[in-house]
């Protein structure tokens, strides 16, 4: 379901993406942009809205994926294009910890730190230890 959800939002097909997300999801960003985070589909729209007005470009490629059972810790690499100033940037800027509940995702939560989003994962699930690659092109 992770990587069904990055591609849908890297494809810009917010539908999609947000089609197994729970209605109550607690999005959760980091201290210094937690007023950017929310509950529910609606507010996560919101927020990948206001990203779209910064970026003409912006994809989420994994890295590398934990599955800590319920639990799924997701290594991303960003890539982005500044609207309007044409800058680019490629980098790490947050992974996500993504928390499943009866099929649906019920929080998604981002850390600046890959150790962070890891622990995060494990602390929560006992880590099965399983590191799957990134999905294929």
């Amino acid at each position: 379901m992770v990587r069904a959800f990055i591609a849908a939002y890297n494809r810009r097909d917010y539908d999609a993406a947000v089609e197994r997300f729970d209605p109550e999801i607690e999005w959760v960003l980091p201290e210094r942009q937690s007023s950017d985070s929310g509950r529910g589909p609606a507010d996560v729209r919101r927020f990948w809205d206001g990203l779209d007005n910064i970026f003409d470009e912006l994809r989420l490629d994994p890295q590398e994926f934990v599955d800590a059972g319920d639990v799924v810790a997701t290594r991303l690499l960003y890539h982005g294009l500044g609207k309007g100033s044409g800058i680019e940037f490629d980098g790490e800027l947050y992974h996500q910890v993504t928390t499943f509940r009866g099929g649906w995702i019920t929080r998604i939560e981002y850390f600046s730190q890959w150790s962070d989003a890891i622990a995060a994962a494990t602390k929560t699930s006992p880590a099965s230890g399983d590191v799957m690659p990134p999905p294929q092109p």
